[in-house]
């Protein structure tokens, strides 16, 4: 059987068939004969059908087994498809070296009728195939003279062959080289300049506009590699010297030696490629738990970077999420409270509640224009009362009434009768928890009780100095024994035979701790350098205070106002200049604490909630009041005033809970929380 190609043609029956052999009558059919050159081995013959439709049937032949140089002659029978019309129109087409387009050297076509049945013939005997030297290139001058091959009898000669240097025309570009020498020519792929090693190729000119003469790239595929190139830290050879990186593999940071920045970490290149950096496991960075409440605080800067299995430093965790570390009831676990803080370092205040916020009052005629000087509330809250200058007196019976005045010189106020008309300064106030009955100290030595309807007693205590008065009142016992002191550093007690001890300073504070003791604080002198004094008294004998030794004074000049007793374990005394002692019942030795940041703060007032260890602290500045927050664990943050700070001198403060504080000022101020 003679070589034979059938063109497939779907849902008809296919044949291979003898020259010979007629076609079954029952078929229509076209037997294609094409002859071809015996050595046209390289080159690429196709036969298309088309019978109407959009489909066209293609038969291919460009594989070298495909073409018998002893028979070379290719047989297609085209068999007419069930959905054609009776014509088929038939292409044979030859190409040289391939089958694209540009390599087409003829084209034939036909149109057969295949209505009948029967078999049709076309002999194709005369197609333009001549390859003489068999290199698949088709000779100059044929049929159709499309053939490329301008020398058909040398297979080195033809358009895709080297130009040498040899006299004739290799590449069949019309052009023959004449008296130059053979030279190699190199590869240079990058374009750097540097072709790349090997043996080269020897040609008159060079191959492509990529070869040139000079070799010795050792990476042609990178532009930045070549002979004495600059060498980067990249693990690749960039010079060409046949070695890596080999400028960073010595000094203090050499390649692949440890190094202590990371955990298990080795110098590395680093990402410029210009040096070395160490790489590992990044270190863990731990900070600054000063609350223990296992949260370090937002934005602060590590105590220690350690790697695993290493023993971090004492109160410190490895997260930033709280945003007050100097309160251990701040932190992202907390339940927020009303209290003006953001309690769960959620960045809010009092959210979801509708507790109010730190504001003054207004619409209250009893508070207005008056200089407030002293505030008590009674252990529930209420009553308020606030007590100033010039016989100012007022108070708040419950959460729903507004202050009822009892100045002085109103009907309800206290006043004495000799001399007539005075309007004594009021400095300080006390409530009995029992009765809420209000307890008045203040100018030259007047004392006064007022229960809320009217005046019950008042009462003088001629103290010696002019200008001098009461400036701190306390009730301890039940019934309770009232004690004051004065600025000129006396111990009174309400009683017949008042004095109890005379200090050789001033006092300007005083507070209960429990029914048997008393701190008062002030200076050691009357004049100017002050020193501060804290002096203990005790119900075995009123009379004979134990002095504290107040620590870390050096250079301080000024005198303290104020003391409040959280517990036994727990004293704070504050006063000029910021300056805060911090004590214990247990010990005689009282430390300073660390000034609070900012603006330099003389403090007039402290307290805190019962059952707290946290201190609320209220002072001057040059601009006006102030409210700082003091914790065991340092200054925290302090409930802010709506709409703002206060522009006026702040004198006192009172409170039963963090939800529920009293601040009065110059003014008419009388600052509430928690206020709509």
């Amino acid at each position: 059987m003679r070589q034979s190609a059938i063109l497939l043609l779907p849902l008809l029956l296919l044949a291979c068939k003898k020259d010979s052999e007629e076609p079954d009558l029952r078929e229509a059919a076209v037997h294609v004969r094409i002859g071809h050159h015996e050595k046209f081995s390289l080159g690429c013959i196709t036969v298309e059908a088309n019978g109407g439709t959009e489909e066209t049937v293609l038969a291919e032949f460009k594989e070298s087994a495909q073409f018998n140089p002893e028979d070379p002659v290719l047989n297609v029978v085209v068999f007419r498809k069930a959905d054609w019309t009776r014509d088929v129109r038939i292409t044979v087409k030859v190409f040289e070296k391939g089958c694209t387009a540009a390599q087409l050297v003829e084209e034939r076509t036909q149109t057969f009728s295949l209505a009948d049945p029967g078999w049709k013939k076309w002999h194709l005997e005369d197609l333009d195939t001549v390859d003489a030297d068999g290199d698949g290139f088709i000779a100059r001058g044929g049929p159709t003279n499309r053939g490329t091959d301008c020398d058909d009898g040398a297979g080195d000669v033809h358009p895709e062959a080297l130009e040498l240097c040899n006299g004739r025309d290799d590449n069949c570009d019309g052009q023959v080289e004449q008296g130059a020498l053979t030279r190699t020519w190199y590869l240079d792929q990058d374009q750097d300049g540097y072709g790349r090693n090997g043996p080269g190729v020897e040609a008159c000119d060079p191959p492509s506009q990529l070869h040139i003469e000079v070799s010795g790239d050792c990476d042609d595929e990178r532009a930045e590699a070549y002979p004495h190139a600059q060498e980067l830290c990249n693990g690749k050879d960039d010079n060409c010297d046949d070695e890596e990186d080999e400028p960073f593999k010595e000094g203090p940071q050499a390649l692949n030696t440890p190094c202590t920045e990371a955990c298990g970490g080795m110098y590395a290149c680093n990402a410029a490629q210009n040096g070395t950096e160490c790489i590992g496991d990044p270190r863990t960075q731990y900070y600054a738990d000063v609350d223990g409440d296992g949260e370090g605080m937002k934005g602060g800067t590590p105590v220690a970077e350690l790697c695993e299995g290493e023993t971090p430093p004492s109160n410190s965790v490895a997260n930033v999420r709280d945003c007050d570390d100097n309160d251990s009831a701040a932190n992202t676990l907390a339940t927020e409270v009303c209290d003006g803080l953001d309690n769960d370092c959620d960045d809010e205040v009092d959210e979801l509640m509708s507790c109010g916020q730190l504001r003054a009052l207004t619409d209250e005629p009893a508070l207005a224009g008056r200089q407030w000087r002293a505030v008590a509330v009674g252990p529930t809250g209420y009553p308020v009362w606030v007590a100033g200058m010039d016989g100012a007196l007022a108070v708040k019976v419950d959460a729903e009434s507004k202050f009822a005045s009892h100045d002085s010189n109103t009907t309800s106020g206290c006043r004495p009768t000799n001399p007539p008309g005075l309007t004594p300064d009021w400095h300080a106030a006390w409530v009995n928890p029992g009765n809420g009955f209000a307890t008045l100290a203040g100018e030259d030595g007047w004392l006064a009780e007022h229960n809320g309807g009217s005046c019950g007693g008042i009462q003088p205590i001629n103290l010696s100095g002019n200008d001098d008065y009461f400036s701190g009142v306390v009730g301890v016992g039940n019934p309770p024994q009232i004690f004051a002191v004065s600025t000129l550093g006396h111990l009174y007690e309400w009683t017949a035979n008042p004095l109890r001890h005379e200090s050789a300073g001033r006092y300007w504070g005083l507070h209960a701790l429990g029914q048997d003791t008393l701190y008062a604080v002030g200076s050691t002198g009357k004049s100017t350098p002050l020193t501060p004094a804290v002096n203990l008294y005790t119900r075995s004998n009123w009379s004979t205070p134990t002095t504290q030794n107040l620590l870390d004074l050096s250079g301080y000049n000024g005198g303290l106002r104020a003391v409040w007793a959280a517990n036994p374990n727990l004293i704070y005394a504050v006063g000029d200049g910021g300056l805060v002692m911090k004590g214990s019942g247990q010990a005689l030795d009282w430390g300073r604490v660390q000034a609070h940041e900012g603006d330099l703060v003389g403090y007039v007032s402290v307290t805190g909630a019962p059952g707290s260890n946290n201190a609320y602290i209220v002072g001057n500045d040059a601009t006006g009041g102030r409210l700082h927050r003091l914790t065991p664990h340092g200054w925290a943050k302090a409930p802010v005033f709506t709409p703002g700070a206060p522009n006026v001198q702040l004198r006192d403060i009172a409170m039963t809970s963090a939800g529920d504080f009293w601040i009065v000022g110059d003014d008419g101020h009388v600052y509430h929380f928690p206020e709509p």
